[in-house]
């Protein structure tokens, strides 16, 4: 995910980082459109989002979509576990609304990811990860 400088930055907080956790929008609050996701303060959160066999997530960010009939998509720069039948990276996400949205990284080449979706209430508030 290029430019990303040209987003503003929600952070979020996760006070296990590591595989099968979750972070939450600090204070309360939610990540907009046009947002990129931090997490105890790094946009890179390779070192808190992790699976198993090397799997991590680099970047989240909430755009508008293009495409109908979805509005928005989560974009995810990460990568899945290595080896044959190592299984993937799952990941939630959830919305002001409540709704949850499920994004599986099987491949272990690093490359953008999505989930479109569409909502009345679409900012993000939490993001769980497990293996």
């Amino acid at each position: 995910m290029s430019n990303q400088s040209a987003y503003p930055i929600t952070n979020f907080v996760c006070k296990t980082c590591g595989e099968n956790s979750y972070a939450l929008a600090e204070g309360g609050g939610s990540m907009g459109t046009e947002h990129i996701m931090s997490i105890n303060g790094d946009t890179d959160l390779s070192a808190c989002v992790t699976g198993k066999s090397d799997a991590c997530v680099y970047t989240v960010r909430l755009v508008r979509s293009a495409g109908w009939p979805y509005k928005y998509s989560v974009q995810v720069d990460a990568k899945g576990p290595k080896g044959s039948g190592s299984g993937w990276l799952n990941l939630v996400f959830e919305d002001v609304s409540g709704d949850r949205y499920k994004l599986g990284i099987y491949s272990s080449g690093r490359k953008t990811h999505a989930v479109s979706y569409s909502s009345k209430k679409p900012d993000l508030v939490r993001m769980d990860w497990s293996n």
